[in-house]
């Protein structure tokens, strides 16, 4: 079994469960009958499970183990997602906190896996394991778009996902390789159960954060900005949609390569680049193709954004596991953008869709600034970021 095969069955599956959510959101907005700035308060629900999940992922996984970790979140999710579509408003915020609880699980255990196995073997498969998110990302788009094409609602088409992820947790199961004595090694019994974000944490949070608020707006709102600047159809919305993804995954698949040409602060400084130049495009054309063209060009531009940040994580010299840095990280982030979701839902519902991404925009230049951190500029001082970083 080729090396990359766990970690890519874990991404594709995550990715293709977080996108027929978030492709669906319109229907099922319409369904509860509720605006976008009460939907946007409904996305906090993600924010409070990450909240409640983020002190125990790094312990439930070195307990676990990454490789059960996921296979039981993947079996869990797929029972949730159906349950998103048919409840009303108060369940889909409770359903929401429980799917962004196990999914926070899921993320912290498929990264484990992927940099286990490139510390164990020496062959760099982080980037391509994010690429097979992208490809999730984009299969799942397209039977998004065919399904609401096809008049499918989204309790059906939510469930035949749900079905078909279930299957491959018992793949996942079988064939991912056990990663203990990589990932815990570090990790000692009485670690704190909240691990305090070191100064090296916080420098890559910073640099992470201006892509990863834009990219997380494409996700929660970029079916709207699409439908309401570009098409009303919801199947040509899909596969305007699927141009983000495509972007991204040919991005994510080549990125192992590109890392062994280009140092990082390159990358992340074109990737700044690349999604500065999509928003400008999409928000000042309403014409299909130029949509296209832009999605594919944020898409490219923020495919390396969190690999760069979990290699970087990943590599710092710590008395923490891996996982309880990425876990740190990940409160970090989470603290930093958890009102993001509701004010661009609120701003949109008052001043336009439109109005969110211009707003965000600016965001680009603190990744551009921030680049050098990839590298481990800054980071000596607590942590000892070595050149596998790169």
């Amino acid at each position: 079994m080729p090396i990359l095969a766990p970690p890519a069955l874990i991404f594709f599956c995550n990715s293709v469960l977080f996108i027929s959510l978030f492709t669906r959101l319109p229907g099922i907005q319409a369904s509860m009958q509720v605006n976008k700035a009460t939907l946007g308060l409904a996305l906090l629900g993600g924010a409070l499970g990450t909240v409640l999940a983020l002190p125990i992922a790094g312990k439930i996984n070195n307990w676990l183990s990454p490789r059960r970790t996921a296979a039981l979140s993947l079996m869990i999710l797929s029972f949730v997602m159906p349950l998103l579509a048919i409840v009303p408003y108060a369940g889909f915020v409770a359903c929401f906190v429980f799917f962004a609880f196990i999914r926070t699980m899921l993320d912290v255990a498929q990264n484990m896996i992927s940099t286990g196995i490139e510390q164990s073997s020496g062959v760099k498969v982080l980037s391509r394991s994010h690429g097979f998110w992208s490809v999730g990302l984009l299969l799942g788009t397209m039977a998004s778009s065919w399904a609401a094409g096809q008049g499918i609602m989204p309790v059906g088409h939510l469930a035949a996902i749900g079905v078909f992820v279930f299957v491959c947790a018992l793949v996942v199961l079988r064939i991912t390789p056990e990663m203990s004595s990589l990932t815990a090694a570090r990790s000692s019994g009485n670690t704190p159960i909240f691990i305090r974000p070191t100064r090296g944490i916080l420098l890559v949070a910073l640099m992470l954060f201006g892509l990863a608020i834009i990219e997380g707006a494409i996700y929660d709102w970029g079916m709207f900005l699409i439908r309401e600047r570009i098409t009303t159809d919801p199947a040509r919305a899909g596969l305007l949609f699927a141009f983000f993804t495509i972007g991204m995954g040919v991005t994510r698949l080549s990125g192992d390569w590109l890392r062994e040409i280009f140092r990082p602060s390159i990358l992340l400084r074109a990737s700044a680049v690349s999604v500065a130049l999509g928003l400008g495009i999409i928000l000042n054309f309403e014409n299909e193709w130029l949509a296209a063209i832009a999605l594919a060009l944020i898409g490219c531009g923020v495919a390396f954004n969190y690999p760069l940040a979990v290699s970087t994580v990943i590599s710092m010299r710590s008395v923490n596991s891996p996982a309880e840095n990425l876990a740190a990280l990940s409160m970090v982030m989470l603290i930093a953008t958890i009102g993001i979701p509701p004010l661009l839902g609120s701003v949109a519902e008052l001043y336009g869709i439109a109005t969110s991404f211009v707003a965000i925009l600016p965001l680009t230049l603190l990744a551009f600034f921030m680049a050098p951190v990839s590298e481990g500029r800054g980071l000596q001082r607590d942590e000892n970021v070595g050149q596998e970083a790169r």
